[in-house]
This record gives C-alpha cells, sequence and structure tokens, in this order.
C-alpha cells in the first residue's frame, strides 16, 4: 500500500511538474510571442517607411527639370498652336519616361494649357487647379509633393509641382502626378492584419483593405469634416467612420467590440502622414494557443512541449536567417537602383556593347537624345544607328583596335536619330574586362559635337571663301590688311573658345564622374563590406556572393577613376604641365609594353589655355605612336631655349611618308597643329619609313 501512495504521490507529483512547466512555459512563450509580433511590426512599418518614402520623392528632381526646359516658358508667354504642340510632345516623353499617370502645365491663373492626357476622356485641359495647395506653394516659388484624389479622374495620386521661371518672375506651374496604386500593391497588400497610410485627419488614403479606403479612421468632429470637404483633397465624400477607436496606448476597439494590437510610425517630410498597422489579438492568441489545445496526456504533452522548444527554435533560427536575407536582397537591390539611377540620370550619352557590338546598356540622356525607346535598342547593334561612313570606319578600323587594346579616346562618328536627323560624337570609351583579361563589355561616353562641327565647317568655308576672292582683291590688300587681321583674330579666338568649351565640358563630366559616381560607388562598398562581415558567421554563400559584389564594385570604381582621368586628370589642374606629363607618360608605360622617357628642365610659368594644348599635344602624339607606329621606345622632352618652349615628342617606330603639299590629313594630326597654332606655336613633324617620327612643338613666350 505503501508503495502504491508513492507511485501515486511520484506520478501526481510528476504530472503537476508537468502541468506546472506547461503552463509556465505557455505564459513565457505567450509574452514572448506578443513581443516578437510587436517587433515583427515594427521592422515591418520602418521598412515600408523608407520604401514609401522613397517612392514619394522619387519625381522630385524630374518635375524641377521638366519647369527648367524652355519649351514651357514659350508655351507660357506665347501660348500659339506650334508652342503648344512642342510642350505636349515634352510632356508625352516625360510621362512615358518616367512611366507616371500624367504630367501637365498650369498658367499662372491655375488654368492647363498642357497636359499628356489632353485626348482622354478625363482630359485636365481647360481645367483650373487653383485651389489646390501644390498649386498655391509652386506659384509662391516653392516646389511641393501633395497626396489627393484626383478633381477631375477620380483617381488617387502624388502630385510634384514646380514653379516655372522667367528669370525671378513666375510664369506658371509643372505638374508630374504619379499614381499609388503600384505602392498599395507592393507595400501594403502583402501585409497581416489591416495595414493604413492616413492623412493628418485620420483619411485612410491607402489601405490593403479596399472598402477602408476614403474612411475616417477614428470619430472627429464635424468642423474638421467641413474643413476636408472644402480642401477638395479627397473629393467630396462622405468619410465615414470606420468604427476604430483608441482606449488605450496600443490598444484599439472596433465597433464589434473586438480588440486590435496597434502599431503606428510617422513618414518624414509629410507632417501629420502615418503608416498604421492593426493586427487582431484573437489572431494572434489563436496562433499561441492553437499548439497547446490538443494536449491529451503527460506524454503527450512532454513530446509537444520538446516538438515546440525545437520547432520554436527551427522557427527562431529560420526567421532571423529569412530576415538576414531580405534585409541584405533589400539592401542590395537598393543599390543597384542607387547605381542605375545615376547612369541613367547623368546628363551624358552613356552605353555599353559587348563583344558582338551589340547594346546591352543605354542611359535615359542617350534615348532622349536618339529619341528611341529603349525596347527600341537593347539588343541592336551599335553601328546601326550609324550612317554609313561611320559604319565602316567603326567596324573596319576602331573595333578591332578597340578590342585588342581595351580603349579609345575621341573617336569622330555621326548618330543618325529616329527622325532621320544626324548627331555628330566624339566617343570615348573604356573596356571592362572579366577575370581571365578578356573584354567582355564596354563603358563608352558620346560628347554631341555637333555645333562644334558646324562652327569649323563654317570657318572652313569663310577660309576657302576668302582664297578664292584674294586674287581679285589684291589691289585692295593694304587697305584691307586691318581688317582681314581682325577677322583672322576673332576666327583664332573663337577656335580657341571651342577647344575650351571642349575641355571645361569634358572637366565637367570626368568630376561628375569622379566626385559624384565614385562617391556613391565607394558608399556601395562600404556597404557591401558590412553586408559581407555581417553574413560571414551565418551563411557562407551569400558572403561568397558579397565578396563577388565588392570585387566588382572595386572594378567599376577603378574604370569610374580611370574614365574620369582620361577626360581631365586633375593633376593638371592641380600641379600643372610637368607633373601632368610625367602621370600620363608613366600610365602609358603601365599600360603598354613600350618604354616610355620624359625629359624636362625648368620652364617658367605658363597659362591654362597653353598647359591644355601641350598636354593634348602630348597626349595625341603619345597615343599615336602606341596605335600606329609599333615603337619599342617614346622619348617626350619640355625644355626652355631661350624665349623659345619647345616639346619634342620622339619614337623609333615604323615612321609614315608625308605628301608633296606637306598635308596634315588625319584628325589627329591635324589638332595636334591646331592647338599648336591657337598657342601661337608652330607644331613640325619629322618622318620617314623605318625611322621613326619626332613632333616638334616650338611656342614663342613673351618676356
Amino acid at each position: 500500500m505503501r508503495l502504491r501512495i508513492l507511485i501515486f504521490v511520484l506520478a501526481l507529483l510528476a504530472f503537476l511538474s508537468a502541468t506546472t512547466g506547461g503552463w509556465l512555459y505557455y505564459h513565457s512563450f505567450k509574452k514572448a510571442a506578443l513581443q516578437k509580433a510587436e517587433t515583427n511590426t515594427k521592422s515591418r512599418l520602418e521598412l515600408i517607411q523608407r520604401q514609401l518614402s522613397t517612392y514619394l520623392a522619387e519625381h522630385i528632381k524630374s518635375v524641377k527639370a521638366l519647369a527648367n526646359i524652355k519649351e514651357c516658358r514659350i508655351a507660357l508667354t506665347k501660348p500659339d498652336i506650334d508652342s503648344i504642340k512642342n510642350i505636349n510632345n515634352i510632356l508625352d516623353n516625360f510621362n512615358n519616361a518616367l512611366d507616371v499617370e500624367v504630367t501637365y502645365i498650369l498658367d499662372i491663373q491655375g488654368n492647363t494649357i498642357a497636359s499628356s492626357n489632353r485626348n482622354a476622356p478625363d482630359s485636365f485641359m481647360g481645367n483650373n487647379f487653383s485651389f489646390r495647395p501644390y498649386y498655391k506653394k509652386a506659384i509662391r516659388g516653392t516646389g511641393t509633393t501633395y497626396l489627393a484624389l484626383g478633381a477631375t479622374s477620380k483617381k488617387r495620386g502624388v502630385y510634384y509641382s514646380y514653379p516655372i521661371f522667367d528669370r525671378t518672375k513666375i510664369l506658371g506651374v509643372a505638374v508630374i502626378k504619379a499614381s499609388v496604386e503600384f505602392v498599395e500593391s507592393s507595400l501594403f497588400s502583402r501585409s497581416q492584419g489591416i495595414l493604413l497610410f492616413t492623412d493628418p485627419n485620420g483619411i485612410i488614403f491607402i489601405s490593403n483593405k479596399e472598402e477602408l479606403r476614403f474612411m475616417l479612421l477614428w470619430d472627429i468632429k464635424e468642423e474638421k469634416i467641413t474643413q476636408i470637404r472644402e480642401s477638395r483633397q479627397f473629393g467630396d465624400g462622405p468619410w465615414t467612420w470606420t468604427g476604430f477607436s483608441m482606449k488605450k496606448p496600443g490598444t484599439v476597439i472596433s465597433r464589434l467590440k473586438e480588440h486590435y494590437f496597434h502599431s503606428s510610425i510617422r513618414l518624414e517630410n509629410y507632417p501629420g502622414w502615418e503608416i498604421i498597422h492593426l493586427r487582431n489579438y484573437k489572431d494572434i492568441k489563436k496562433i499561441i494557443a492553437d499548439p497547446f489545445i490538443k494536449i491529451i496526456g503527460p506524454i503527450v504533452v512532454i513530446v509537444s512541449i520538446l516538438i515546440g522548444i525545437a520547432a520554436l527554435i527551427l522557427y527562431n533560427k529560420a526567421a532571423q536567417e529569412i530576415v538576414r536575407r531580405k534585409n541584405a536582397e533589400n539592401e542590395l537591390r537598393l543599390s543597384g537602383e542607387r547605381y542605375r539611377n545615376i547612369y541613367h540620370k547623368t546628363p551624358v550619352m552613356l552605353h555599353s556593347i559587348n563583344t558582338e557590338g551589340r547594346i546591352i546598356r543605354v542611359s535615359d540622356h542617350w534615348l532622349e537624345k536618339m529619341g528611341y525607346e529603349r525596347e527600341e535598342v537593347i539588343g541592336e547593334k551599335l553601328t546601326s544607328f550609324y550612317t554609313e561612313d561611320s559604319r565602316r570606319y567603326a567596324e573596319d578600323i576602331i573595333f578591332p583596335e578597340f578590342f585588342t587594346t581595351g580603349f579609345c579616346e575621341d573617336i569622330p562618328y555621326t548618330y543618325v536619330t529616329k527622325n532621320y536627323g544626324k548627331i555628330e560624337i566624339l566617343l570615348s570609351c573604356y573596356g571592362v574586362r572579366n577575370e581571365l583579361g578578356e573584354i567582355e563589355r564596354s563603358l563608352a561616353v558620346s560628347v554631341d559635337v555637333t555645333e562644334k562641327n558646324r562652327t569649323q565647317m563654317a570657318l572652313q568655308e569663310t577660309k576657302a571663301k576668302l582664297s578664292q576672292y584674294s586674287m581679285d582683291l589684291e589691289k585692295q590688300v593694304a587697305k584691307r590688311t586691318e581688317e582681314l587681321q581682325k577677322t583672322k583674330d576673332n576666327l583664332k579666338r573663337l577656335s580657341e573658345n571651342i577647344m575650351i568649351s571642349q575641355e571645361r565640358e569634358k572637366a565637367i563630366v570626368a568630376g561628375e564622374l569622379h566626385d559624384h559616381l565614385g562617391q556613391v560607388l565607394t558608399a556601395l562598398r562600404i556597404d557591401t563590406v558590412w553586408i559581407k562581415k555581417l553574413l560571414s558567421q551565418s551563411n557562407k554563400d551569400a558572403e561568397s556572393r558579397a565578396e563577388k559584389m565588392c570585387s566588382l564594385i572595386d572594378n567599376t570604381i577603378d574604370d569610374v577613376r580611370e574614365m574620369a582621368y582620361r577626360l581631365r586628370p586633375r593633376v593638371l589642374d592641380d600641379l600643372g604641365l610637368v607633373d601632368a606629363l610625367e602621370s600620363m607618360i608613366s600610365d602609358f608605360e603601365k599600360r603598354s609594353n613600350v618604354s616610355c622617357v620624359f625629359k624636362h628642365k625648368k620652364i617658367g610659368q605658363i597659362n591654362e589655355t597653353l598647359t591644355t594644348a601641350l598636354y593634348r599635344i602630348t597626349q595625341e602624339a603619345v597615343t599615336n605612336a602606341l596605335r600606329h607606329s609599333s615603337a619599342s621606345s617614346i622619348e617626350v622632352e619640355l625644355k626652355m631655349d631661350g624665349s623659345l618652349l619647345i616639346l619634342n615628342i620622339k619614337d623609333n617606330g615604323c615612321g609614315f611618308i608625308k605628301t608633296d603639299e606637306n598635308e596634315i590629313n588625319t584628325f589627329g594630326l591635324a589638332g595636334m597643329e591646331e592647338r599648336a597654332d591657337l598657342a601661337g606655336g608652330k607644331l613640325e613633324i619629322f618622318s620617314t619609313p623605318e625611322n621613326g617620327t619626332e613632333i616638334c612643338c616650338k611656342i614663342k613666350m613673351e618676356v
């Protein structure tokens, strides 16, 4: 009997211990689950806040760019048929390129004079929007972002506005309206519970529950409802109350007395706007209580507890891993988007081709200049957009040379636009190599020199006419000498200004690539290294991918820096001609198997124009020697001989035969001669077959 009692007591104690342990575990599990739900909700709201803020700021720069287009000012000052047609075409291009709902222009009274939806049934044309806050702020000189229901279209949207100035006078307002449907479907639809985005008065603007849109989250006074109706921000109503009320911080009760867990976060730069998440307490408790309802006996309790513990541990580990992976993927995606945004928004024609010469990437500026859509050019051969002469020159000479050396600079081509116009450009290109050192794609910059070439052609025609007329004007030479000299000086200054403008444009592009793109890539690399370290202990595959990204970013940074250096080396501006030449010669020697020697003696202070001319002459001469002469040695010498500044470039290459008329019939040699002439000097070329080439530039310095 005592043994039975002892066994019964032990069993009872075991049962009580198991029951007590299960009860304690249940409550601790419940508390932890509630804390976990709160933490996950907070993290989710912070992620949605960042993504929503990014989306709402997406077109701020775009509307500013639209407002600064001169066709807008012309349409507002001279609203004739042609000006309205031009601005409508521009609005269509903006609308298609940005993939927004509508873009339109308001005059100073708030009337719509041009719109991308002018042919739609709900067209804005002729409508007056002067009551809108985005118009009122813009007409006072301040751009703004405004969320509202369309007065005409009855569609929700984000309005971006910016004033159109004529110097200091405001002529009207440029507006871009983007839809919020994408945000609602991508950020809100996948959320559990009720996810809301409300204005300062509690009107629900975005929700994962369609029936809650444009309802009042909280019960407000009639005066507030009257103010909302007068603002016309969300239509004419009615805005019925959802029945939710806040009884205590963190807890919301519905009309049906259901309790909801309340979390919210404010949106930066939008005072009073909040992202709110409501989750039913019953759903949370059900998730917690369900595993324990099916417990039948001590053995099942123990097994269930062990399985629950193991499942909880595995779930937590998996949840942490998933969160880390999602965070890493989001960071990588955002970093990639930032890089693509910089690439596409840079105001320079950029493109990349593969080894077959087919386009794999183009910037928005390239498409805008050429008049094509992206899908019309991706996968097409780059040469299909050239004139016939440029196509033969590229396929027969430049492409074979580029895919051998990996670079080319200032190559003249002529593009044919979609409307059969022609754009003359200078193309500089750098080859991106793979791990085996093979060129797999290019990174090219095209500079529009159409106007420059037209000016040069006009100069050539003027010179030809002067030469033709000179035979008939010999008797008037004495009287017209001074006038002709002035004309020549003006032409020389014009050419000099063109050269200076070209150098300035290269410096701007180089600075933009080095400072802006370089800084963004450096920040991207820091983030990627951080991600790599974060994943080093948890996921080796992800760590390896992050490490490869670091290597790719490093290569891209090197590419950007080298391109910026080729466009305009900073050492030329910072340290002067001698150090710049020494750096350039050293760089050429590193990138080739040719011995490059730079000799120099002390020279006096020289101006920026002369410095740039001598640097470009040396650069072109050394480049020609590397490309064409098969030289094994190049010697560059800079010295003073009395009042003469002498630059001498000599190689031991194959040389070439000069014509009897001593013509210089290549772009490179012609460019060197023109730069020497603009600098007030003279360029001499000495070359014979098998005896190398010597280029000598002599400039008389003022004492």
